[in-house]
């Protein structure tokens, strides 16, 4: 394979983990870090509610936001704010659908924002509205009974807390205050006055209530008329003290919950380290090679074209060993390469030579660019850039590409370099858990009550690309790069040319081609330029100027190298896109509902 199919493989894993992950969760790409809400209860018992969020989103259009009121009176005052310089900037209510408007519809006590404000980044937005009907009223006690969270929250939000402030200072000793929800909240009776619920890690669908008893004394200025005649206190207690106790239970169910969901977590991913951890030395892990040289080889190790041994020194066939074989036939008189320096033009030409000596890629690439891209006899290199922009016949150069390719590898397995097959056990058990991971993160999370769940599918990420993507060589293959990286090593230092005293401008230009097919042909050139040049040894006896000074001059063998990669990248580019709990004096939350409204209320984004 490729380095270009090894990356889209890699890429198509990649998007694929995505896609199925976003059909799994349905979530938009947007998360909401705080909710902080403060509700105001006045003297006539109505309540002035103010309601921060802080989103973080990327790319949206803008959010929703629903209240509920349905039971609290009236819902009067709203008005609606955005973030603009840590201020807060009224929105307009229209239906223009500009930035920083908003629409509102009723249904049935349900209030429905919709504010358009196309946003990316963290962003705050405030609501503030009054219920005009929010405290309740016994013959001997007054109740604050909200769900001021509620169950139509679209994401999950980091921190929430809900202060709930009295219309003035009692005692604390008067104060009773209940919490619902999930177990994990706490209500903490500040002050004679102020009451703060907190909850860290919100799961959405499900809401926080409040539950306040006060003395009636507080809101003195309520209507008369909507004084309940009966008592509340003890009938309220009792409900409360019942489902502390229900609360309590549930909650050492949910410790022990929690312990099993730690074994659960960690069992998990134990087991995913173990998969990989089999993965990899299964099916990735390299062989050994002990008896080869691994920092210099100075000579040619086999007797293997250019294309073959860059290949096996990149691990993968490339264009650039197409070019060294452009290359090396010129420098074995089987293509002669001319300047025409009129047309600025570099010509390849085709000489005599004997078929039988050539392999069958060699003979391919003299039938691909000399007969058909060419007139039998010759092409010039930058007519193949003009050729290939038109669209079809850019598609046919990735093609004839492809075929090439595809010889070279044959030729790689013939001399044994081979990627082992993979073992299927270890296969079958990584993606087996990764695509258990999906549903499981689902499940565990709501099952648990417990966020950290939701980083089971990181699994799945992890898991595909080193399982699917992983390769491994044979021995005798491995034996092999750790041959030809070592040359490869040795054409990279200047030192390393000017010890070995090559002196023979055939052994420069045979070196150069090989330099070239492992991406090395500048260390290689400048050491030509340093070592040898300086003598002249070039010019005698030599009837061409030699590959690396036309390298070095950015002549004709550079438009050559410019040409073959421009071509195989929009070739190949062309025919890709063919396919395509307390008592009342804080403490817990307890779970149930104390029968407060609100449930409906939420946000999310468009």
């Amino acid at each position: 394979m490729t380095k270009s199919k090894s990356f889209s493989t890699k890429i198509f894993i990649l998007i694929f983990s995505i896609l199925l992950s976003a059909l799994v969760y349905g979530q938009p790409y947007y998360s909401v870090y705080n909710l902080n809400i403060e509700a105001k209860i006045n003297k006539d018992g109505t309540v002035d509610v103010s309601e921060f969020a802080q989103y973080k989103a990327q790319g949206i259009n803008g959010i929703y936001y629903d209240i509920d009121y349905k039971g609290y009176g009236d819902l009067k005052n709203l008005q609606v704010f955005y973030e603009k310089d840590s201020e807060f900037i009224p929105a307009t209510n229209n239906l223009s659908h500009k930035k920083g408007t908003y629409t509102t519809k009723d249904n049935d006590g349900l209030r429905q924002i919709k504010l358009y404000f196309p946003m990316s980044g963290k962003r705050w937005f405030l609501f503030k509205y009054t219920l005009s009907k929010g405290v309740t009223v016994y013959k001997d006690i007054a109740q604050f009974n909200r769900k001021m969270i509620g169950q139509g929250w679209k994401t999950d939000i980091d921190n929430v807390e809900v202060k709930i402030i009295l219309p003035k200072n009692t005692n604390k000793n008067n104060i009773k205050a209940f919490g619902h929800g999930q177990l994990t909240g706490n209500v903490d009776i500040v002050n004679g006055r102020e009451i703060v619920y907190s909850l860290e890690n919100y799961m959405k669908g499900k809401f926080v209530e409040t539950n306040i008893l006060f003395p009636k004394e507080l809101v003195s200025n309520i209507n008369p008329a909507l004084i309940k005649n009966e008592n509340g206190y003890e009938k309220i207690m009792k409900m409360e003290n019942d489902l502390a106790d229900r609360a309590d239970i549930q909650r050492k169910l949910l410790q022990k919950k929690g312990s099993v969901g730690n074994i659960v977590f960690f069992s998990f991913w134990g087991w995913v380290i173990f998969v990989v951890g089999l993965n990899y030395i299964k099916n990735r892990k390299k062989h050994r090679v002990t008896d080869e040289p691994r920092e210099y080889f100075n000579d040619i190790p086999d007797k293997f074209s250019p294309a073959v041994g860059g290949a096996i020194a990149c691990g993968h066939v490339e264009p650039r060993q197409l070019l060294a074989t452009v290359v090396d036939l010129v420098r074995r008189d089987v293509l002669e390469m001319v300047e025409d320096r009129e047309r600025n033009e570099t010509i390849l030409r085709k000489k005599d030579y004997d078929e039988s000596l050539l392999k069958n890629y060699e003979r391919f690439i003299i039938a691909w660019y000399i007969d058909e891209l060419g007139d039998g006899v010759q092409i010039s290199m930058e007519e193949i850039e003009r050729i290939i922009k038109d669209r079809r016949s850019a598609i046919a150069f990735g093609k004839n590409y492809e075929k090439w390719e595809a010889m070279v590898r044959k030729d790689l397995e013939n001399v044994g370099f081979k990627i082992e097959k993979k073992h299927k056990i270890p296969m079958i058990l990584g993606i087996l858990t990764a695509f258990l991971s999906l549903p499981a993160g689902v499940f565990l999370t709501e099952y648990f009550e417990d966020r950290k769940f939701i980083y089971f599918p990181l699994a799945f990420f992890l898991i595909m690309v080193f399982t699917v993507s992983g390769k491994r060589y044979t021995l005798e293959a491995e034996k092999l790069r750790v041959r030809w990286v070592a040359f490869k090593k040795f054409l990279m230092g200047y030192g390393n040319l000017k010890d070995a005293k090559i002196i023979s401008m055939h052994i420069w230009e045979y070196y150069f081609v090989y330099a070239i097919a492992m991406g090395v042909s500048e260390e290689v050139a400048k050491g030509y330029s340093k070592i040898v040049e300086e003598s002249d040894e070039d010019r005698r006896n030599y009837n061409r100027m030699p590959f690396m000074r036309m390298y070095n001059r950015n002549s004709s063998l550079r438009n050559i190298e410019r040409t073959v990669t421009n071509s195989i990248n929009r070739g190949t580019r062309a025919l890709s896109s063919t396919r395509s709990s307390s008592r009342g004096s804080g403490g817990g939350f307890s779970g149930g509902s104390s029968g407060g409204g609100g449930s409906r209320g939420g946000g999310g984004a468009f």
